[in-house]
């Protein structure tokens, strides 16, 4: 099995996830997209749900790495760092929602993803509430929060004249008098 290749299907995967939507995805629209048979996916996968977790464990590393940056910038404040984060995570799911909805909406099987990557993901939100793997309970609440709005901004259910920029400010501010607390 070719690692280059099933990063190339992997890149197809993520293309034809966010053209054809959660619901259509599979091995067979994979495969018409690659210009192969289904079967010559199982070379590199074991099945649907491997591709979705191997899509799933690269949206949480592009994460990592983006909330690694963003909390990197030097000069930010609590609240700057509480705006990088959610100005990432929004931007991030905004971009592929399909993936986003892949990594959020069904249970995940955590045993099937990239051994740490969604460690990866939580570490900048982590850090930011001073918090660990072992007690994270404001982290697993802005989660909560951030992944709501996205959510319903993702599903177009808010008004069309909703100020979606002010929801999130709202979110940033109550995080971040959570978190300046919690120094």
């Amino acid at each position: 099995m070719s690692s280059a290749r099933r990063e190339q299907l992997l890149d197809l995967a993520a293309e034809v996830l966010e053209r054809d939507g959660l619901e259509e995805f599979g091995v067979g629209s994979l495969a018409r997209a690659a210009g192969i048979r289904p079967p010559s996916l199982y070379k590199h996968f074991g099945g649907v749900d491997d591709i979705h977790h191997a899509l799933i464990s690269r949206g949480f590393r592009s994460l990592a790495r983006e909330l690694a940056t963003a909390s990197a910038t030097e000069g930010l404040d609590v609240r700057g760092r509480v705006a990088a984060f959610a100005a990432v995570y929004r931007r991030q799911a905004l971009a592929r929602p399909q993936l986003y909805r892949l990594s959020t909406a069904r249970r995940l099987d955590r045993d099937a993803l990239e051994p740490g990557a969604e460690e990866e993901a939580m570490v900048a939100l982590l850090a930011l509430f001073g918090e660990d793997l072992s007690r994270h309970d404001v982290a697993r609440s802005a989660w909560a929060w951030a992944h709501g709005l996205v959510s319903l901004e993702i599903a177009e259910r808010f008004p069309p004249d909703a100020d979606l920029d002010a929801a999130w400010s709202v979110l940033v501010d109550t995080l971040s008098a959570m978190a300046s607390a919690r120094m």
